[in-house]
């Protein structure tokens, strides 16, 4: 694309960014909470100093939780009232109880069940229906204490056996044999099943230590696996009754008593839930809508139909002029580049298009591009921010501001590229293609992949196009290194621990970006790691900071989700990163 198509992108404005739900953060493996405190704003935590180990920090132990929350907060002296009604453009896969929350499962397990490890403020992981668990020394069995007293709602009350049921059922031998998901098959790494271990507690093994276990099991990872629900009811209806109807059998915070599927799913609060008045929801109802539309969603809200909508600034003036407004919730997505297989004998025959094995050659393909003026252009300061690298943010572990994306330099860019006897685009294909695909969770993206197409042309000289195709069929291709080589731009959830990220990318037995020694040491110690959050902080710095320089991948920027609130709304503090159903309890309605 040449400068007058770039001045057109330009007119467009093409404002916009749909909601990315799958949000995760990563937290200390163990620690002791008290209530849970409402956000009160969204600015992420800022770093405190940088750290200076030279190698990852080794913890000898876990922290331990030893005593569990104690809810402060006083009844009020009226119930909560009204309703609030909430319009989506997508619900996933629908289901309650699959251990494969495709899409956005997330949006829901959290409001019918309840997780075995909850989230505080989208940082850290707090005790849930565990009141506390531990890690044994050998570091790889683990022993969670089961919250006595709380109830189901057909009123029987949770026991340690239904625990063990429901975590087998979530993360079992099942798991293993039918799981597309990295993050599911790592944790099938499970080599006992979930036991009853003491008169309220279970315990299960994994085959070496897991340092996001915790993480997974709960809330702030957006989908069921670490959901408890009711063996006697599970059993009694089979998988797919619970699909269909999860409630009784369910300790959550609402019930679900209506579910239109692919239309309407309505909610009545649970007057006994067990963590009612430290979490208190602020309406009685909550009326889940399925509106792919964006128009269509806008024209509810206007009409007094729907209360807070997913949203895109190319909205603003009508939200606004209905007396609403647009609310953010930060740091939601990234958009990164990555190459695959960029190594010359990546085994599958197929011959590296560029020399992408040439560390010199992916700092330049950076060092070109202006990621401010892309994001503006396309996004606006409001939604991009180009603060970060990678599967950094500022909000994330590990983040330092020596960390930030890498600046616009075409000269240093050039540079680089002739120190490797590249200059003048020599060693590009003609035509050299960047491979993208449209998302629904961060419109634009071909949009964006043009513009950096265009920056690469002017800097080296070379004819550059986008192939735009469609996600699973563009990482069949990444994955079986026929476009190795050939860089990708795709979105991904921003997370508070990117750890999981680094290891199947540069750890795994599945390795398929950087191949480098010490690199793959560096974010086996980072990503292997059970200890304190500074501890942890300090080797994902550690380690993001060495892959930061052999720049296997980067990030361009990352982005804020608009929602549109109407009138109706009186506040929403949503923090970074938190997961959407966590979300909704912040949430409070002009009465």
């Amino acid at each position: 694309m040449r400068s007058g198509d770039q001045r057109r992108l330009s007119r467009l404005r093409l404002l916009g960014i749909g909601l990315g739900f799958v949000l995760l953060f990563a937290v200390a493996c163990g620690a002791s909470a008290t209530a849970t405190p409402r956000p009160t704003n969204t600015s992420p935590p800022a770093a405190t100093s940088a750290p200076v180990a030279t190698s990852a920090p080794v913890a000898t132990s876990a922290p331990v939780p030893t005593s569990a929350p104690v809810a402060t907060q006083v009844p009020p002296a009226t119930g909560p009232t009204g309703t609030l009604i909430l319009a989506t453009s997508d619900w996933g896969n629908e289901l309650f109880s699959d251990h494969d929350a495709r899409g956005e499962g997330g949006l829901y397990q959290g409001l019918v069940h309840d997780f075995i490890l909850q989230g505080e403020g989208g940082k850290k992981v707090v005790p849930g229906l565990a009141e506390s668990w531990s890690l044994a020394p050998n570091g790889v069995t683990w022993t969670f204490n089961i919250r006595e007293g709380v109830p189901f709602h057909n009123g029987d009350i949770l026991t340690a056996e239904d625990a063990a049921y429901a975590m087998e059922e979530n993360l079992g031998p099942r798991a293993e044999d039918e799981s597309v998901s990295p993050t599911n098959a790592n944790m099938a790494r499970i080599t006992s099943p979930w036991e009853v271990s003491g008169p309220n507690s279970i315990s299960v093994t994994t085959d070496t230590p897991q340092p996001f276990f915790a993480f997974y099991l709960s809330e702030m990872f957006a989908g069921p696996r670490g959901t408890l629900f009711q063996k006697a009811y599970r059993e009694s209806v089979g998988r797919d009754g619970y699909n269909d109807d999860p409630t009784p059998g369910t300790t959550g915070p609402w019930m679900l008593v209506q579910h239109d599927k692919g239309s309407r799913m309505l909610w009545e609060r649970y007057s006994d839930y067990w963590k009612m008045y430290e979490r208190d929801h602020r309406y009685e109802n909550l009326d889940m809508r399925l509106i792919p539309e964006l128009s269509t969603r806008v024209a509810a809200l206007r009409a007094g139909e729907a209360d807070l909508v997913e949203a895109n600034l190319e909205v603003r003036d009508q939200v606004e002029g209905a007396g609403g407004q647009i609310i953010f919730g930060p740091e939601a997505l990234y958009l990164w580049f990555l190459s695959e297989g960029c190594w010359p004998d990546n085994g599958t025959g197929h011959d590296l298009m560029v020399p992408c094995d040439k560390q010199e050659f992916r700092q330049a393909l950076d060092y070109a591009l202006d990621k401010e003026l892309i994001a503006q252009e396309i996004y606006g300061g409001e939604m991009a921010i180009t603060k970060g690298w990678a599967h950094v943010s500022p909000a994330s572990l590990g983040y330092e501001p020596d960390l930030d994306s890498w600046p616009y330099d075409v000269d240093k860019a050039r540079e680089l590229m002739a120190s490797i006897g590249c200059a003048e685009g020599s060693c590009f294909p003609d035509p050299y293609t960047l491979f993208t695909w449209e998302a629904g969770e961060l419109p634009f993206v071909p949009d964006v992949s043009q513009l950096v197409c265009a920056q690469w042309e002017e800097a080296f000289s070379i004819n550059c196009q986008v192939e735009v195709g469609d996600s699973v069929s563009i990482k069949d291709k990444m994955h079986s290194f026929e476009i190795a080589g050939q860089y990708t731009a795709r979105p991904n959830e921003a997370r508070f621990d990117g750890g999981s990220i680094m290891w199947s990318g540069y750890a795994s037995p599945q390795e398929t970006r950087g191949k480098n020694a010490e690199l793959k040491a560096v974010v086996e110690m980072a990503t292997e790691l059970v200890g304190t959050m500074e501890e942890r902080h300090a080797a994902y710095y550690q380690a993001n900071k060495v892959a930061r320089e052999q720049h296997w991948e980067w990030s361009l920027f990352y982005t804020n989700s608009p929602w549109a609130a109407g009138p109706k709304v009186k506040s929403w503090s949503p923090s970074a990163m938190v997961p959407y159903a966590s979300a909704l309890w912040t949430i409070e309605l002009n009465q």
